[in-house]
């Protein structure tokens, strides 16, 4: 081969390397194009379904009897929510086993924000003495927002003879005295085992599926002692168709000022009292969980929804704020049911 020969060789060699390169380039850059549109249209179909949301019904679970003040909360918001959203919420009432089955039920339910629970801190009580607990408090479940915080109130029927705490003391510690709560491992109870244990009282539960019906037991006579939720006994005691006797706070509640607090009677074990949040299912996007909580905290404020929990501090938070405060609330109030010995099969 001459030299000339030897050239044109090589310059064809070159340009064929540099048609396969530029075709490798073209191929390189057209995948790089589809792959960005592709990208571009994922990220649109989840913003699309983000800005849609919701697109069908939603289901709010109430574990707890109709009537009770987790319901009228519950309804509340739902009824908000509904005409914000121009779609329908539904609040479906799922009691027993203290709140727990309804509250398991939407722990298996599909994690795409249409299932929510509203539950109480019976929630993070009973499943820590459970001997097999249905779901994981914490794990099982995506927090979304508090809703509301509300001291608990102790009453007593007018046919019981007792008129102020001390009273009860005095008559538990000679005789047993029966109580209602709205259920085994809710916080009421196991405020009123605290109380019975460092008071040395003779104090016999009896769990009811729901406040409404206690309640219902206390105006007849039939039941001496309930505690729960202000809002809801109060209206008893203003009535005059019961006595309160103390309410589960640091301070006194404004809507009832003549009714002293177990803090100021000697008790500040007792000044935590009952709360409202709303949880998903455990692996609930984040935007949906956002957009909820964001949705649900300017309904709070509103003068109909205070109106009906008027002894309540409505009050949202992140969902940050949320699982810091069950984790604290599941280790205080556990082991205060542990403590007392209360254990559920």
């Amino acid at each position: 081969m001459n030299v000339l020969e030897r050239r044109r060789f090589t310059w064809a060699s070159l340009d064929e390397e540099t048609n396969v390169t530029n075709q490798g380039s073209k191929s390189t850059w057209l995948a790089v194009v589809v792959a960005v549109f592709a990208t571009a249209g994922i990220a649109s179909d989840r913003l699309q379904a983000q800005e849609a949301y919701p697109n069908r019904a939603v289901r709010i679970v109430v574990p707890y009897a109709a009537g009770a003040s987790t319901d009228t909360l519950g309804r509340m918001i739902g009824l908000h929510l509904e005409t914000k959203w121009k779609q329908s919420v539904v609040v479906e009432n799922l009691p027993g086993a203290g709140g727990l089955t309804g509250a398991a039920m939407v722990a298996k339910s599909a994690p795409d924000g249409y299932s929510f629970v509203l539950v109480t801190a019976s929630h993070v009580i009973a499943p820590a003495i459970m001997a097999r607990p249905p779901f994981d408090p914490i794990n099982d479940f995506a927090p979304v927002t508090m809703l509301a915080k509300g001291p608990g109130l102790v009453i007593a029927s007018n046919q019981s003879g007792i008129q102020s705490l001390p009273d009860l003391i005095a008559k538990a510690r000679q005789d047993q005295v029966n109580y209602g709560s709205s259920g085994v491992g809710s916080k009421h109870h196991v405020s009123m085992l605290e109380f019975a244990r460092i008071a040395g009282l003779n104090l016999q539960h009896i769990p009811y599926r729901g406040s409404a019906q206690a309640m219902n037991d206390i105006v007849g006579g039939h039941l001496p002692l309930q505690i729960g939720n202000m809002s809801f006994g109060f209206d008893l005691v203003r009535g005059g168709k019961a006595k309160g006797i103390a309410v589960v706070s640091a301070h006194r509640n404004p809507i009832a000022p003549d009714i002293p607090t177990f803090t100021e009677l000697g008790y500040p074990q007792l000044s935590g009292g009952e709360w409202w949040v709303l949880l998903a299912p455990a692996k609930t996007p984040r935007s949906i969980i956002d957009k909820v909580a964001a949705d649900i905290a300017p309904i709070l404020k509103m003068p109909d929804v205070k109106a009906r929990m008027p002894a309540d501090e409505l009050i949202s938070s992140t969902p940050e704020e949320l699982l810091a405060f069950l984790q604290g609330e599941a280790d205080t109030w556990g082991n205060a049911a542990k403590r007392a010995g209360l254990h559920i099969e």
